[in-house]
């Protein structure tokens, strides 16, 4: 189902079901409706709002079809002040939506799989970083399951996941191999795979004595995987560590908590590829949903703007027959993916990690 027809009059009532019911409790709330002028419900305002983010979307054609639709009675710049001042519903709305989801499949020895990674918005002739969009996504219902939306210096954290907790396994990318970080995730109760280095965190070998890069990088045979246990401060268990090379010759590392009955070594590579499918997340959203179109980069409706696109994004997930996007393996093959990564129409390029990039010889 398009995002179009998710908002048309005939779809709408199948759309309106997965709504809060207090809407107009939340904007008031939030002050997005604090005088019944122009909208008087909190429903028409959310609908126009989408009516906006939709492709070639503006405010003055936005103003107009909300009046043609009885949802609301503004000029341009009267929605406009109403978009500034609607974040905060719009960011509550979204997370309400996360809680609806179908019965949880594909997990990995009574561990359900998420991955964990952000992505960067940009505005118009941005030169860098305007706003960072974390995610946690669930790989085996195709959906977010947190969102976390920051400026430019909200880094790359597993403490913005610490609440999915016990039976939760959480994949990440290099960008999360820091000790500060995984050890509140794991005193939460979740479990990790990890890819690291040894130069970002402080390992330590079972006599104590800190693993330093190049005694790791010794350790690594020339075919095959190699595996050992290692001790990082502020964690009472053991971690194991994966090491091998990837087809240049370069040292590839991952660290889990997961006993061997959980994860043998041959399967590391495999657990660990599943989080491409958050990459193919990325990428989606920038294609299908044209989130590298911010209107405006710190603007007042900045932000306003991006949380209305997730909403979009899981609105048409929960009405479609099929999850956005699907779980399955890319539409192109892992090779091509990694030669060619993501780029933004603005600003810098994302640096992506794929598959071929992370292959390792199997022991």
């Amino acid at each position: 189902m398009s995002n179009a027809c998710v908002l048309s009059v005939p779809d709408w009532a199948s759309v309106r079901v997965y709504l809060p019911r207090d809407l107009d409790a939340l904007a008031a709330s939030t002050k997005a409706i604090e005088r019944e002028r122009g909208i008087k419900v909190a429903e028409h305002l959310l609908r126009m709002i989408l009516l906006w983010v939709l492709p070639n979307g503006s405010l003055a054609r936005t103003a107009k079809e909300g009046a043609r639709l009885n949802l609301g009675n503004l000029s341009g710049p009267a929605f406009f002040k109403k978009v500034c001042k609607s974040e905060a519903f719009l960011e509550s709305t979204f997370e309400r939506l996360l809680k609806h989801g179908g019965k949880r499949i594909a997990l990995w020895k009574d561990l359900h799989v998420i991955a964990v990674d952000a992505t960067v918005v940009c505005g118009p002739a941005a030169t860098g970083t305007d706003q960072r969009l974390h995610v946690a996504y669930d790989l085996s219902l195709g959906r977010a399951r947190k969102v976390e939306l920051t400026n430019a210096k909200g880094g790359e954290t597993f403490r913005r996941f610490l609440d999915l907790g016990k039976g939760n396994l959480i994949l990440a990318d290099q960008g999360y191999g820091y000790g500060p970080g995984i050890v509140p995730l794991l005193n939460s109760g979740a479990s990790v795979l990890v890819r690291f280095n040894f130069h970002s965190i402080r390992l330590f070998d079972s006599s104590g004595q800190k693993i330093t890069p190049d005694h790791a990088e010794s350790l690594i045979p020339q075919e095959g995987m190699s595996e050992f246990e290692v001790s990082l401060e502020g964690w009472h268990n053991p971690l194991r560590v994966f090491g091998a090379r990837n087809p240049e010759g370069k040292a590839v590392w991952f660290l889990s908590d997961l006993a061997a009955d959980k994860l043998h070594g041959s399967e590391v590579r495999e657990l660990y590829m599943m989080r491409w499918q958050i990459e193919l997340f990325f990428k989606r959203l920038k294609s299908i949903l044209e989130l590298d179109e911010m209107p405006t980069r710190e603007g007042p409706s900045a932000r306003a703007w991006l949380w209305a696109k997730l909403i979009l994004a899981t609105l048409a997930a929960l009405v479609a027959p099929e999850p956005f996007p699907p779980y399955e393996e890319p539409d192109e093959s892992p090779a091509t993916v990694s030669e060619q990564p993501i780029r933004r129409k603005r600003g810098r390029p994302r640096k992506a990690l794929g598959p071929q990039e992370l292959q390792v010889k199997a022991a």
